[in-house]
């Protein structure tokens, strides 16, 4: 009899651990919604590039879950759409001024209803808050637009193929087209569908049944413009707008690229230390071995100190190059920094009566911490010293934090060049050398673009060099009744000034609709930089917001707003009655079924790429109600205790 009693027991025991699983974990339980399908259609039209996001997530759940929609977008891109739709009702969102779409925002959430407001960040991931329905599904769409670079002969576009679900369906279509010839494309690593139509553009088609685990890159090559450059041409509304590309080659032009003197100013300072002083000695002794005949250089380091080998500029020769080479490898880490007296060091060394094209290639991990610390004073002193016009590309080098990336980008920028910045990664000394490669061989200089009396609201791209292997384009305005356009560009080659002049007939066509766009894009980007040097002024700030709202970008002055309808509540019923199973299938758009509909705040979170491919995880479950598995559990237990007390009578 004991025996029955202990084995009653253990049984019991055991069924009560079970049904108390039961209630841990219910019935058909997912942390996640599933996707159903990613799908991203690029349109890359003479480098200019819109790119659409397409996901739709299922809830395949019976229970209200709360997930999220996370997506990528390159560092210059903006956001131009955004909806989200369910059961084929689509919800776009609206761009307004910031202040107004954060008052909507905010009457939206005191009165419990679904909004989302879209903002910008220094930072690339775009996240979305979504509230699901039981077995609801809902497709989420993303625009952004961007203006690809054309650097030695190629443009490259990075498709981001990263995302915070399981995808078991993903298809990547990009459509290429071109004024000029498509010479060639690729996909490094990936094996895509890649055709040609016709002369004029290229077709990639690439699907898998999950993330490949890597970003899809795109490089492709066209044909360079004729000698005077190439125009194109579209009307709306009364307006014309025009697309004038530049880019000769050595050839059309009959002679060799320019020489060049070039100073390079290297940070040594403390946080320079361990990897970064590797990564900077193998870069530069790879850039200076490179250096052609006929060139000049010199390198200048700091940290509390400037230390120049030399007062002059140096002749490129064996010599010199292995000199300056052991002086690299030789460099040691230590101190602080004192950016001011490196770079007027630098331009000291330059000769006034140099036909070379002077040069300064700036690198550094932090801000100023000695001599004189005032980013608007180096600025200022900088400017006033720079008398022969040298070109400062900066190069940021660390993480975001250690440097003030506004300020390289207004030093550079008010000196005729850009900043970049590298992570000191294994492969931050290649990106070093691959950047120095694009302005290595300058082909024309001090680049002047002048056109007749009907073109006007002209935005240039590009540098005021011209680049082996680069281009510079030129977008403006004309007027409609205009039959032709004289377009005049004065540079400097080898030979002396050289004149670049061409009549364009007017005749334009709608497959260059695109230009609209690209000439809204770059007068934006344009009027954002020059507030990197002149600040924010009120009429900068109006110009960049007028432009925004008229164009549909998402900038630091405007937001996008996105509401979903709300269903009005119906009169109360009996319970269980027919009203209430039809106000359960009604529930609207992004709204759990809680007590409080939650309002959320979509935005570019601050966060780098390469933390993203870490960050980017499974968010938890939400809350569930108990069902029929609590049910069950419940009676089991009471069932097992009532048998175990029947035993011990």
């Amino acid at each position: 009899m004991e025996s029955k009693r202990r084995l009653a027991g253990a049984i019991t025991g055991a069924l009560i651990i079970f049904m108390c699983l039961l209630l841990i974990v219910p019935a058909n339980a997912q942390s996640n919604a599933e996707v159903d399908y990613l799908n991203i259609d690029v349109n890359i039209n003479d480098g200019y590039a819109i790119t659409t996001v397409e996901e739709k997530l299922d809830n395949g759940n019976n229970f209200a879950i709360t997930d999220k929609f996370e997506f990528l977008i390159p560092e210059k891109a903006f956001l131009s759409g955004f909806s989200i739709s369910i059961d084929g009702e689509e919800y776009q969102a609206d761009i307004l001024k910031k202040a107004e779409a954060q008052q909507k925002f905010e009457e939206a959430a005191s009165g419990g209803r679904t909004a989302g407001l879209l903002e910008t960040r220094d930072s690339e991931l775009f996240s979305y808050s979504l509230n699901f329905e039981a077995n609801q599904s809902i497709v989420v769409k993303l625009t952004y637009e961007q203006a690809l670079t054309r650097t030695l002969d190629e443009y490259e576009y990075l498709q981001y193929l990263r995302s915070n679900h399981v995808v078991n369906d993903l298809q990547v279509s990009i459509d290429i087209d071109s004024s000029t010839d498509v010479l060639s494309v690729g996909t490094p690593g990936f094996i895509s569908d890649i055709t040609y139509p016709d002369t004029n553009s290229a077709r990639v088609r690439y699907t898998d049944v999950g993330l490949p685990g890597q970003d899809l890159k795109v490089v492709f090559k066209t044909e360079n413009t004729p000698l005077n450059g190439n125009m194109i041409f579209y009307e709306s509304d009364g307006q014309g707008y025009f697309m004038h590309t530049f880019s000769p080659t050595e050839k059309e032009i009959g002679t060799s690229p320019l020489n060049k003197d070039i100073i390079f100013v290297i940070d040594k300072s403390g946080s320079m230390s361990g990897l970064k002083i590797q990564q900077v000695r193998t870069a530069f002794s790879q850039i200076i071995n490179d250096l052609p005949e006929g060139d000049r250089f010199n390198v200048v380091f700091f940290d509390s100190f400037v230390r120049t080998p030399g007062n002059e500029i140096l002749m490129v020769n064996d010599a010199n190059k292995v000199q300056s080479v052991e002086l690299v490898t030789d460099t040691t880490a230590y101190g602080g920094t004192n950016i001011n007296d490196a770079l007027l060091a630098s331009l000291d060394l330059f000769n006034a009566g140099s036909d070379n094209v002077p040069i300064i290639v700036f690198l550094t991990d932090g801000m100023p911490t000695d001599g004189i610390e005032s980013t608007a004073v180096i600025r200022q002193n900088v400017l006033e010293a720079n008398v022969i016009n040298a070109s400062i590309f900066s190069i940021a080098f660390g993480r975001e934090y250690d440097y003030d990336f506004n300020f390289l980008q207004a030093l550079s920028l008010e000196n005729g060049g850009i900043a970049v910045y590298f992570e000191p990664d294994t492969e931050a000394s290649s990106g070093i050398s691959n950047f120095y490669d694009t302005i290595s061989t300058p082909l024309v200089s001090d680049l002047i673009f002048s056109y007749d009396e009907q073109v006007y609201n002209t935005v240039l791209t590009g540098k005021k060099h011209l680049f082996v292997g680069s281009e510079v384009m030129l977008l403006g305005k004309y007027d409609q009744d205009a039959e032709t356009v004289i377009a005049r560009v004065d540079g400097n080659t080898r030979s002396g000034n050289h004149v670049f002049e061409r009549e364009f007939i007017v005749q334009p066509e709608e497959k260059n609709d695109f230009v609209v766009r690209l000439w809204a894009y770059n007068n934006i980007m344009s009027k954002l930089d020059r507030m990197k040097v002149e600040g924010e002024t009120d009429e900068l700030v109006s110009e960049v917001t007028t432009l925004s709202l008229e164009y549909g970008f998402v900038t630091p002055y405007t937001s996008f707003f996105v509401e979903v309808p709300q269903v009005e509540e119906p009169d109360e019923g009996p319970v269980g009655s027919a009203t209430d199973e039809a106000v359960m299938d009604e529930v609207p758009v992004g709204e759990a079924m809680v007590d409080e509909v939650p309002v959320e705040e979509a935005m570019v979170d601050e966060i780098s790429s390469d933390e993203v491919a870490e960050d980017i995880a499974m968010d938890g479950p939400a809350d569930e109600t108990p069902g029929f598995s609590f049910l069950l559990a419940a009676s089991a237990i009471g069932g097992a205790l009532l048998f175990l007390r029947r035993m011990d009578n």
